[in-house]
């Protein structure tokens, strides 16, 4: 009893901050109330890459650029920027007079800073290419690549920046309780599992936001977010589940909005270890692409997204949506053909099928622990039998990230740049390349594959950089290095006055919204 009641109170965070108001809605203006499909894991902008936690520090802290709706890069702390003749050096012009929450300067010692401790955490992947950051006064910086990179731009539109002087102050676990940065709002209060209160920070550099109250609550249960829609104690909810549409819809008072997802749901596999951590005994059957095209046949992703999902997906044979690099066009869906995959089993000498693990989320993603139990039916029917280890959001990420535990893992990846940075975190050898390969769950390794996504990394030209990367997602896809599943499709139920557009990262951004 004791322990819940201690950490019931460390999870009681109280971002007060200097010129923020301790209380929800004190402020005058428009508030906005958002029911998430789960709560951020941290408020450090670098110490996750989640899509609510980047969601939420896209609230507090901006980056030398940000992305737009459509994930493209565009200016934010950095002014205007050009490169070199060298095609590795970069010279960012900063904004003049800008101040963090607490009141204090933003300058290039920040950027640095920031720049040089992601490299230290779980995004250096962001910054991997990144050589050298150089103060050359307070509002101009110099960036040096290790080679010429045609995403740089994209990747600084995803790396927000910390004080220097707080963070080195007050250490990360303090940071992270008490964030202080340069965006719109400051956080006011941080009660885990049950809300996240924002106002308008008063130091902001931008146009000040409309909405000057926000108040993000983790509802992980979607019938109770559709119903907290419905009587009102929320305006704004995101993973309307498919079975509630009509009955939203019904309602005048409130509008669905939809628009096709990015995230793809895939599962990774095994092909290299032997042990495998999540098979018992000496040899892990995954290593055999012949199981490996069995499981990818043994799925029918038409059921599983027509049933688990009531039909909010697109069933995918892709890592990555059409028109973004990387994208396969030739690549179909992968056809559901259990005999087939008996045969391979059989060929590969499993006709008796074997055991794995599989590690899935539960009240991350639309409906995944459906999705989950639909994988481990029709495995089985194929005679791979699934031990189905669920885990909550809180803790899933930081179980199956290292892989010492897991073999096969059903995930999620929205990827906003192209299939080099997918690449470069999900499927890169692991300790191979420093910011490479961080969270390779499965600890795929394939030489040929690391060599295709050097070479589009070294290249400025974003053409090129484009076939490169088709030839390493081809490469992967052929050698069942990991298994597609769907995309999902987005869903958001809101207040008719409530003026929201979808976001391609599935950020909400209070910011970007209004209430008339």
């Amino acid at each position: 009893m004791k322990e819940k009641f201690w950490k019931f109170w460390l999870c009681a965070v109280f971002c007060v901050l200097l010129g923020a108001t301790p209380l929800w809605a004190a402020e005058e203006g428009k508030s906005l109330v958002v029911g998430l499909a789960s709560d951020a894991l941290y408020l450090d902008p670098q110490q996750q890459d989640e899509t609510i936690t980047n969601a939420m520090t896209s609230h507090l802290y901006d980056g030398l650029l940000s992305m737009d709706s459509e994930n493209r890069p565009k200016a934010a702390l950095a002014e205007s920027w050009e490169l070199a003749d060298d095609q590795v050096t970069w010279t960012f012009h900063l904004r003049k007079g800008v101040k963090f929450s607490d009141g204090s300067p933003f300058t290039a010692r920040d950027a640095k800073f920031s720049v040089e401790r992601a490299k230290n955490t779980i995004i250096k992947s962001i910054v991997a290419a990144i050589k050298e950051a150089i103060v050359v006064d307070d509002h101009t910086l110099k960036i040096v690549t290790e080679y010429p990179y045609g995403v740089l731009l994209e990747q600084l539109g995803q790396l927000r920046l910390v004080s220097k002087a707080y963070v080195t102050r007050v250490g990360d676990d303090e940071a992270n309780l008490k964030p202080v940065g340069t965006g719109p709002y400051v956080c006011t209060e941080w009660i885990r599992e049950d809300h996240i209160s924002m106002v308008v920070n008063k130091h902001y550099w931008g146009k000040p936001p409309v909405i000057t109250n926000v108040l993000f609550r983790p509802i992980t249960n979607a019938a109770t977010r559709t119903a907290a829609l419905l009587t009102g104690e929320v305006d704004l909810i995101e993973d309307v589940p498919v079975r509630d549409v009509e009955r939203l819809e019904k309602d005048s008072g409130i509008e669905i909005v939809a628009r096709p997802g990015t995230r793809l749901i895939f599962m990774h596999i095994d092909a290299n270890r032997e042990p495998t951590p999540a098979v018992e005994g000496p040899v892990n059957p995954m290593k055999d692409q012949r199981v490996r095209q069995a499981m990818s046949m043994g799925i029918d992703r038409e059921l599983i997204v027509r049933v688990a999902l009531n039909g909010s997906g697109y069933p995918t044979g892709q890592l990555i949506l059409n028109g973004k690099r990387g994208h396969v066009p030739d690549r179909p869906v992968p056809d559901y053909n259990p005999d087939r995959a008996k045969a391979l089993l059989k060929e590969a000498g499993y006709e008796k099928g074997f055991k794995v693990k599989l590690d899935a989320p539960n009240g991350r993603y639309p409906n995944d622990s459906q999705v989950a139990q639909a994988l481990a039916s029709q495995l089985s029917k194929i005679g791979v039998e699934i031990d189905l280890n669920l885990h909550p959001k809180s803790s899933f990420f930081d179980y199956v990230r290292p892989g010492d535990k897991s073999s096969l893992v059903m995930t999620g990846w929205a990827e906003p740049i192209d299939a080099g940075e997918t690449g470069n975190v999900l499927f890169y050898t692991r300790n191979k390349t420093p910011g490479k390969g961080n969270s390779n769950r499965a600890h795929y390794s394939n030489p040929e594959y690391d060599k295709l996504i050097d070479e589009a990394d070294a290249t400025a030209n974003v053409a090129l950089r484009g076939e490169i990367l088709e030839k390493a997602t081809r490469l992967i896809l052929e050698d069942v290095g990991v298994i597609p599943l769907y995309f999902n499709k987005d869903l958001y139920g809101k207040k008719k006055n409530v003026k929201f557009t979808p976001r391609a990262d599935k950020f909400i951004l209070a910011h970007e919204m209004n209430i008339e």
